[in-house]
């Protein structure tokens, strides 16, 4: 798992949409009986996420391919000559 809990990362949707997203814990640490495969199609979940989306937070199961890491911009103060 390259993601640790309380890391910020971005979560692309199935729409394709990407939102800012918190990862509150991973498949090694889920309590038994958390996640519930479908019935229509096994789908791998690896983390529980939180995003906020319409002004609400959203906790969301999803796979690790969905996620990318929050890459902290810091501009570097040019100094004048």
């Amino acid at each position: 798992m390259k993601f640790i809990q309380g890391q910020d990362v971005s979560y692309t949707a199935l729409s394709g949409r990407s939102y800012k997203a918190t990862v509150i814990e991973r498949k090694m640490d889920f309590k038994k009986g958390l996640i519930i495969k479908s019935t229509s199609k096994e789908r791998d979940f690896h983390y529980l996420i939180e995003i906020q989306k319409n002004g609400s937070t959203e906790k969301i199961l999803c796979a690790e391919n969905n996620l990318q890491l929050l890459e902290n911009k810091k501009r570097s103060v040019k100094k004048a000559a």
